[in-house]
């Protein structure tokens, strides 16, 4: 059997491992929002994220609830998935990882801004 790389496991396994880690910044990314729309200085850029992140309860359930439920179903059906299967959600789930991570980025940037800007 030969070693797959980090990003190019297409394994049911592999799978499920970038979905939690997708899922993480998913939250992540909701968490550095509230921080940020708490110093004044920013809002969110999202129309449609505008009414979920001034809930905290609709927000903990879009953001945390909704993924958790996808990524148990996606386990349920992972299981008998074929390598072709596989592969097309490998690629989905890498491409949201990738756009997470540079959403996480952006608000590591703002961060340091806010900070600049508020000492």
């Amino acid at each position: 059997m030969k070693k797959q790389s980090v990003f190019y496991d297409d394994t049911g396994v592999g799978v499920v491992r970038r979905l939690f880690a997708l899922f993480f910044l998913n939250v992540s990314d909701w968490i550095c929002t509230l921080a940020l729309i708490k110093t004044g200085l920013f809002k969110e850029a999202n129309p449609l994220m505008s009414t979920v992140v001034s809930n905290i309860y609709l927000g903990f359930f879009v953001k945390v609830c909704v993924p958790l439920t996808l990524i148990f179903f996606a386990f349920s059906k992972i299981k008998n998935a074929d390598s072709h299967q596989l592969r097309i959600s490998n690629s989905i789930v890498l491409a949201g990882t990738a756009i997470y991570f540079l959403l996480n980025l952006y608000h590591i940037v703002c961060f340091i801004l806010a900070d600049h800007i508020l000492h």
